[in-house]
């Protein structure tokens, strides 16, 4: 099953140093019956009990910087790190070691305001989502969460600054991600695809074809695309 990362700004978040000198950061990492913005064709909706069954098993979450493996700062296993579902979304506390450097770096940033984004890595299967299509929008019910991997502090809350500058010039391009994103999403899903989408679909074909790419001596020339996505570079690449 695929892993999935999920990120919202900082809700009821509480950062504070305890009397043994301990650090707490402490917020929701997901929040139930909230439409999520636009995920690339869908628009998502957590559960209240989403959470209920992967934490009776008490799973091994680790709390991380940007999702990043070698940061960890808190963790289920030893304690620091505790998990609970409440009627608002999945709450998160840790507790911070002041001598670990990763940990006490995370406190800094979020007590300056430079960090305040909070995200969560999981995978659900088929029978723990439900999918509807209402007035031309695909909604996604999130039920049961099966699989639950970190709840990280982020500093970036979906894309990364060479996926955004990449879709800011498709789009100035004209390319409507959108209403492509939405049509492949019913597509997937079995819903029958309209003669608009299906212009939407030629019609991102052209702008593909069109799209200048600058060379290695700096000149500007055009690719042509093929729907495999071949160029006509000679080398094959």
């Amino acid at each position: 099953m695929e892993t999935e990362i999920r990120h919202i700004p900082f809700e009821d978040f509480e950062i504070r140093e305890e009397e043994d000198g301990r650090l707490t950061l402490s917020g929701y990492a997901a929040v139930f019956n909230r439409n999520s913005e636009d995920l690339g064709g869908f628009v998502e909706i957590l559960r209240p009990g989403a959470f209920r069954n992967v934490l009776q098993d008490e799973p091994d979450v680790r709390a991380l910087l940007n999702h990043d493996p070698s940061t960890v700062f808190a963790r289920t296993k030893n304690g620091s790190l505790t998990l609970e579902e409440n009627q608002t979304g999945l709450k998160f506390t840790a507790s911070i070691d002041p001598s670990d450097d990763d940990g006490k770096r995370v406190y800094q940033k979020v007590q300056s305001g430079l960090m305040d984004q909070c995200s969560f890595a999981f995978s659900v299967d088929g029978e723990g989502q439900t999918w509807t299509e209402k007035k031309d929008k695909v909604f996604r019910e999130i039920h049961n969460v099966n699989y639950l991997g970190d709840v990280s502090v982020v500093t970036y809350p979906a894309y990364t600054q060479t996926s955004v500058q990449a879709r800011s010039a498709l789009e100035e391009a004209g390319f409507n991600f959108d209403s492509l994103a939405s049509l492949i999403t019913r597509a997937q899903r079995g819903l029958e695809l309209t003669d608009s989408d299906n212009d939407t679909i030629n019609a991102s074909i052209m702008i593909l074809r069109d799209l200048p790419k600058e060379s290695d001596e700096g000149e500007t020339h055009s690719h042509r695309w093929g729907c495999g996505a071949t160029s006509k570079h000679s080398d094959g690449t």
